[in-house]
């Protein structure tokens, strides 16, 4: 499904590049609006020590919090009709629109 907007509650470039994450609101173009966490590979590595990622939703993970490669992601997770993107929002809290 094609993404019409991305909007950011913390703009990336506010962000640790490398270590970080952020909430994302994904729009699709039925009209329906999904929150998403995106993480950095070294933010979950923070975690290393412990074993495990910490509890809460799952995050869509990439190298660095760069506008272009979290696009890039979502727009992956916006395939087939959105099921993964639909997965993790639920997963944080989001009721799934039919």
């Amino acid at each position: 499904m094609k993404v019409v907007s991305i909007e950011y509650p913390t703009p990336p470039e506010k962000c640790n590049k490398l270590n970080d994450s952020i909430d994302v609101f994904v729009t699709l173009e039925n009209g329906n609006t999904y929150c998403v966490v995106v993480a950095t590979i070294g933010w979950l590595c923070n975690y290393a020590g412990t074993g495990y990622a910490p509890s809460g939703a799952p995050f869509i993970i990439v190298k660095e919090l760069e506008q272009q490669l979290i696009e890039k992601a979502i727009s992956q997770y916006s395939e087939d009709d959105a099921y993964w993107l639909r997965v993790y929002s639920m997963s944080y809290g989001d009721d799934i629109p039919d």
